[in-house]
């Protein structure tokens, strides 16, 4: 399905990004992946979930533009992007600063745009490869939520530059689509700052009622499930769509903020 793709995975040391490399893998593709935990890369290459890994924070200045030429290097070219690195540092309004919105914009919505520049050049050169970049984003760019303003602000961002870039990009072949999660079990909460009775807390109400499709699954969303989708956009079989930003969230957004 993905046989001849070469791409580039942000946030590949766990969650999403991780699953997403081993999907794109199992389809055929070579993936290189980066993120800032050596030793869960060295596992992913070991499992066979990458060709190679890069180890960089993507904050840092200068990085962005490294791990795309290292992974182009890598590759011989660039095919895909997937930008899914993200944190969430949560706060409402009247209690954050200044440093809570820089570290949610700078991971969510900085990095990707900076990656995005630099792969570019590498991904016009692919036109008969359909190439394209997926940004990982969230349900929280689709509709407001209390407690996290910034974090909220920053996949709002993420999802209006995948559609402006969506058209900006089109005449060059690339496409240029969003993936929006709901609750997905992975470790973004816990990183947040969630403690373990916290999440388990959280995961209960997710699934008994915020998120409709889970309470007759009885889970919430797994990481593969959106390493699924991602692997759909990335392919040729979605070469006549661009600019979407499609929610996989067991019908969160339907729901509203409960």
């Amino acid at each position: 399905m993905l046989k001849g793709l070469k791409c580039l995975v942000t946030g590949a040391s766990s969650g999403i990004g991780r699953a997403t490399c081993l999907v794109l893998s199992g389809y055929g593709a070579l993936v290189v992946g980066t993120g800032r935990n050596e030793a869960s890369l060295q596992l992913l290459k070991d499992q066979g979930g990458v060709v190679d890994y890069i180890v960089a924070d993507l904050v840092q200045e200068g990085e962005c533009q490294r791990v795309v030429e290292a992974a182009a290097k890598t590759l011989h070219g660039l095919t895909t992007v997937v930008n899914a690195a993200g944190v969430l540092h949560g706060g409402a309004m009247g209690s954050i600063d200044m440093e809570n919105y820089m570290r949610n914009m700078k991971c969510n919505a900085q990095a990707p745009f900076e990656i995005m520049i630099h792969a570019i050049p590498y991904l016009k050169q692919e036109k008969e490869r359909f190439p394209s970049i997926v940004n990982v984003s969230s349900v929280n760019g689709k509709q407001a939520f209390a407690g996290c303003a910034s974090y909220c602000m920053s996949k709002a961002a993420i999802d209006q530059l995948t559609r402006c870039a969506s058209v900006d990009l089109a005449k060059a072949g690339i496409r240029v689509n969003a993936v929006n999660p709901g609750v997905i079990e992975t470790n973004l909460q816990k990183t947040g700052g969630q403690t373990d009775e916290q999440y388990a807390s959280f995961l209960k109400r997710s699934i008994e009622t915020t998120h409709p499709l889970s309470a007759s699954l009885g889970r919430v969303g797994q990481p593969d499930e959106v390493g699924e989708l991602i692997a759909f956009l990335a392919s040729s079989k979605a070469q006549f769509l661009t600019g979407e930003c499609i929610a996989i969230d067991g019908g969160r957004q339907n729901l509203g903020a409960r």
